[in-house]
């Protein structure tokens, strides 16, 4: 079910994505764009910058996403950081104390990320959720379709074992 935001819920979760050394990935940049205008079009809302620092990067995804918030005028008061995730659901699990007692957030990721993302959300998290889709660069897309579809087994594992613990 395709939810397009619409400014509803308070918090918006910036999932992260890769760095190339300090800056944004094409992917991250489209991501970042997508939650500034929304952003500037609903005052009212709070961004939560996602994601950790790989090996390969100089700096976290979310010290990344907040820095090019505020360079894009966000208000750094509106913007929260979370840079310690390294998965989707890391991402929320990180992020729940800035969220926790919301009855849904929004998530801004790229498109072929969001359903999963949402499914997150609402399996492990019990929320209601809506999104920004920010597009993915083309030279990345089928890498990236391909790995979601081996994401979407790993969850459902996850989830099942999670489920059915003792």
């Amino acid at each position: 079910m395709r939810r397009q935001a619409d400014g509803t819920y308070r918090y918006v979760l910036i999932l992260g994505a890769k760095v190339n050394g300090i800056k944004p990935s094409k992917a991250l940049r489209n991501r970042i764009d997508m939650a500034a205008a929304y952003a500037k079009r609903h005052p009212h809302v709070e961004l939560i910058a996602t994601g950790g620092q790989g090996p390969d990067e100089g700096m976290a995804e979310a010290r990344v996403i907040a820095r090019e918030l505020i360079a894009l005028g966000i208000e750094r008061a509106r913007i929260h950081v979370e840079a310690a995730s390294t998965s989707t659901y890391e991402n929320f699990y990180f992020s729940r104390a800035i969220w926790d007692g919301e009855p849904g957030i929004t998530v801004v990721t790229n498109d072929f990320h969001v359903r999963r993302a949402r499914l997150v959300g609402r399996l492990y998290f019990g929320l209601k959720t809506d999104a920004l889709y920010a597009l993915t660069p083309a030279s990345v897309k089928p890498k990236y379709i391909i790995r979601e579809q081996l994401a979407y087994i790993k969850l459902f594992l996850n989830y099942l074992r999670w489920k059915w613990r003792p």
